[in-house]
């Protein structure tokens, strides 16, 4: 009887820690760019409940152009796959940075950089979970622009 409690309190300890999170675990593909200074990615979050908020979405979007290089099959060759790069370069420049990241994820000051794209929000049953999915227009280069001024994010001419 002890034993299976203390083997449920990690658990239990792990799924609060895991709700507790800044952004929700997400996929994220291309979906083309909407302009030179704009990209669109298309962010899917699957929860257990379907009440995914677009604030939520906007995170992951702004997450995944920071840290995550995505590939984009919208705008490529037949068969080719574009690969756009991570304005940071890596998930790790996350932890490095984590005193700016996460105030600027769990305050909502990514959400100046994104917009839904209007009727592009889906959500489906997949199995016992909500699978929530949209497009999302992510203005790269004005959150590079803001990053270089944070120090964050160096030129190409600058050096290495």
């Amino acid at each position: 009887m002890v034993l299976g409690i203390a083997m449920l309190v990690p658990n239990v300890a792990s799924a609060k820690k895991n709700d507790d999170r800044i952004v929700p675990e997400y996929q994220v593909e291309g979906a083309g760019s909407a302009s030179n200074s704009a990209q669109l990615v298309r962010v899917y979050i699957l929860s257990k409940k379907k009440d995914v908020t677009d604030e939520d979405l906007s995170r992951c979007a702004v997450h995944a152009v920071l840290f995550r290089d995505i590939d984009d099959t919208a705008n490529s060759g037949y068969g080719s796959v574009a690969t756009k790069k991570a304005i940071m370069g890596s998930p790790s420049a996350e932890a490095q940075y984590i005193d700016f990241f996460e105030p600027f994820f769990r305050n909502g000051d990514c959400n100046k950089y994104v917009q839904v794209v209007d009727n592009s929000r889906r959500v489906v049953k997949a199995g016992k979970q909500f699978k929530t999915s949209a497009e999302v227009r992510v203005n790269t280069a004005q959150l590079r622009k803001d990053l270089k001024q944070q120090g964050m994010v160096k030129d190409l001419g600058s050096g290495w």
